[in-house]
C-alpha cells in the first residue's frame, strides 16, 4: 500500500474540503442558536451529537449513543483551616464563586478527596522566596520536599501549576498541600479556585490561600514555632453520565479494527469550529463517503466522537479504560485527528517512536506507533509536503489508547503554539502569531475558517503588536485555514484507507497489546486544557 494506491487515491479525493465544510457550516449553526458554545454541559453539544446521528442514520450507518462517565466533584460541607498553634486563629472559607476576592482567607481546590486532620504540623517547602519578589519555583521540583512526609505541605504560589506542586506533595508523602498566593503584587494576594484533576487521582486535599494567611505560617516556622493546624476538605465526586457516539463500517475484519477519533465538544468561550469541528466534520466525510459502497476494505472502521476532550479527554480515557482487554486486542491502531484547519497552520505529525522529539514517553507505551508516525509521513511526502513532529504530550484523545499499548498517532494543524520564523518559511502564515490565533476563543467560527481573516481582537494574532503589524500578520495567513484543511484531511483520510486495507499492517496478530496502565476504577482524566493555573 502506497499514497499511488488508486483505491486510496479516490478515497482521499472523496473526502473533499466542501464535504468537510458542510459540516462545519452546519456545527456553526448549532453554536449560533446556543449562545456560541457546544461545549458539553450545553444544548450545543447535545444537537450537534444529534446532528452527527442523523448524518451517520442517513448514510447508512447504526450509530451508538454510548455514556461515560465525569463524575462531578462538591464539598459536602464546608472545609476548615485554622491555626491550632502557636496562635490559635480561625480562617475563613471561601468557594469558587469568591475567587481572587479579599472576603475568604482560603478556597479548596476542585477534585481534593476528603481530608480531616487535627493539629498537624506545617512544613514549608524548598523554593520559597521571602519576601516575595516574584518567580517564585517553590515546590515545582521534588527535590523541594524533602522532609515534608507526615506533614502538610506549604507551598508559594510561583512558575510552576498548581497541581504540579500538589501532585507533588502527595508523591513525597504529604498529608495535605496548602499553596498560597505568591504576594509580589497586588493582583496575587487573594485566595483563588483552580479545578484541576492530578493524575493519578489525589489521595489527599489541597488548598489555595490569600498570601497572608499563608506568610503567617510561614513566619512561624522561621521563628521555630512549628505552626500546626487543624485541615478539614470534605470533597465527594458523584457519578455523571454523558453520552459520545460510537460507528462502525458494516464490512471489515471484527478482530482488525482501525479506531478514528475526534472531540465534538468545543470550549465554553466559542463555537469550536476548528477545534474540534474540523476534526468532527472530516471523519463524518469519511464516514459518509465509506457508505457508498465504492470500497472494500479488509478491516472494520470504528468512528468515534468523543465527549469532555476539552474537560480533560474524559469522554475518550473513560471508553479506552474501560475496554476488556480482549476488546483492546482486535483494535489495531487509533487515529486522532484534532483541530485540523488553523489559519497559520503547520503540518503536524504525532512523533510515534519518539525518536524526533525531546519527549516521547507517551509512545514508549504503544512501540508500533512509530509505524503510525511513517503512513502519515509517507502521504506528506508523497505530495512535496515537510512536517514538523511533535510528541505525544498528553494534550488529545489518543492518550487513553496509548495507556493500553494501542498503537495510535495523528496530525494536527496547531493551537497556542507561535510559529517561528523557519517554520513561516516553509507553511507560509506568520511568524510570532499563534498557529491557531482563535484557539479557544469565539472567532474560531466559521467565518475564520473560511477566510483565514481573524478579528484584530484575536488573542494569538501577532501578541504585544499594534494594529499595524497584526492587520500584516493577518493578511500573511489570509487563506490558511481552508488550505490547512485540505492539506491534512488527504493525510488524514490516507491513514484510515491504509490501515483500513492492510493486512496486519504491524505485523501481529490480535492480542499483542499491552495491559493497562491505570487502576480500572475511579476517576481519571488529564486536564487538557486546565495546564496554565500557576
Amino acid at each position: 500500500m502506497s499514497p499511488r494506491d488508486p483505491g486510496a487515491k479516490r478515497f482521499v479525493e472523496g473526502v473533499s474540503v466542501p464535504s468537510i465544510t458542510e459540516h462545519q457550516t452546519a456545527l456553526q449553526r448549532i453554536a449560533t442558536l446556543n449562545d456560541d458554545t457546544r461545549e458539553v454541559f450545553s444544548p450545543g453539544y447535545q444537537e450537534s451529537l444529534d446532528y452527527v446521528v442523523s448524518t451517520l442514520r442517513e448514510a447508512g450507518y447504526r450509530p451508538q449513543v454510548t455514556q461515560f462517565n465525569y463524575p462531578t466533584w462538591g464539598e459536602s460541607q464546608a472545609p476548615v483551616l485554622n491555626q491550632v498553634k502557636p496562635t490559635p486563629k480561625v480562617y475563613r472559607p471561601g468557594t469558587a464563586e469568591q475567587s481572587d476576592l479579599p472576603d475568604s482567607d482560603f478556597i479548596t481546590m476542585a477534585n481534593s478527596p476528603t481530608t480531616v486532620l487535627t493539629n498537624a504540623p506545617v512544613f514549608p517547602v524548598g523554593g520559597i522566596v521571602d519576601p516575595p519578589t516574584g518567580g517564585s519555583t517553590s515546590g515545582c521540583a521534588a527535590a523541594d520536599y524533602a522532609g515534608v512526609s507526615g506533614k502538610i505541605a506549604l507551598v508559594q504560589r510561583g512558575t510552576c501549576a498548581f497541581i504540579e506542586k500538589w501532585q507533588l506533595a502527595q508523591a513525597a508523602g504529604a498529608t495535605g498541600v496548602i499553596i498560597y498566593n505568591e504576594g509580589n503584587t497586588p493582583e496575587r494576594q487573594n485566595p483563588i479556585f483552580v479545578d484541576n484533576q492530578p493524575d493519578p487521582p489525589a489521595t489527599i486535599a489541597a488548598v489555595i490561600t490569600s498570601y497572608a494567611l499563608g506568610n503567617e505560617l510561614l513566619q512561624a516556622y522561621k521563628q521555630g514555632k512549628n505552626p500546626t493546624v487543624d485541615f478539614k476538605v470534605y470533597g465527594t465526586f458523584t457519578d455523571r453520565f454523558l453520552p459520545q457516539v460510537i460507528a462502525e463500517t458494516k464490512g471489515g475484519d471484527p478482530n482488525h479494527v482501525v479506531l478514528a477519533g475526534a472531540h465534538l465538544d468545543s470550549v465554553p468561550e466559542g463555537p469550536g469550529i476548528n477545534d474540534d469541528g474540523s476534526g468532527t466534520s472530516t471523519l463524518l466525510s469519511m464516514a459518509r463517503e465509506l457508505s457508498e459502497g465504492r470500497y472494500n476494505l479488509r478491516n472494520k472502521v470504528r468512528f468515534m466522537w468523543f465527549g469532555a476532550e476539552e474537560n480533560g479527554l474524559v469522554g475518550s480515557s473513560y471508553y479506552a479504560r474501560n475496554l476488556s482487554q480482549k476488546e483492546v486486542d482486535k483494535i489495531d491502531v487509533m487515529l486522532d485527528y484534532d483541530m485540523l484547519s488553523s489559519a497559520n497552520y503547520i503540518r503536524g505529525v504525532y512523533d510515534g517512536d519518539g525518536d524526533d522529539t525531546e519527549d516521547g514517553s507517551e509512545a514508549s507505551e504503544s512501540p508500533d506507533s512509530g509505524k503510525v508516525e511513517a503512513v502519515f509521513e509517507d502521504w506528506f511526502r508523497s505530495q512535496g509536503q515537510p512536517v514538523v513532529k511533535g510528541p505525544f504530550d498528553g494534550r488529545s484523545d489518543y492518550v487513553g489508547f496509548t495507556l493500553r499499548g494501542i498503537p495510535s498517532g495523528g496530525i494536527y494543524a496547531g493551537a497556542e503554539g507561535v510559529k517561528t520564523p523557519e517554520e513561516e518559511q516553509i507553511f507560509g502564515g506568520a511568524a510570532g502569531s499563534w498557529y491557531d490565533p482563535c484557539y479557544h476563543q469565539i472567532c474560531d467560527n466559521l467565518s475564520t475558517v473560511f477566510t483565514g481573516v481573524m478579528p484584530l481582537s484575536a488573542e494569538g494574532l501577532a501578541p504585544g503588536g499594534t494594529d499595524a503589524e497584526k492587520r500584516a500578520a493577518r493578511r500573511k495567513m489570509s487563506g490558511g485555514a481552508l488550505k490547512s484543511l485540505k492539506e491534512l484531511a488527504a493525510a488524514a483520510s490516507y491513514a484510515v484507507y491504509y490501515f483500513g486495507a492492510s493486512r496486519d499492517a504491524f505485523g501481529t496478530k490480535p492480542g499483542g497489546h499491552k495491559p493497562p496502565k491505570w487502576p480500572r476504577r475511579g476517576p481519571r482524566w488529564h486536564g487538557h486544557e486546565h495546564r496554565v493555573g500557576r
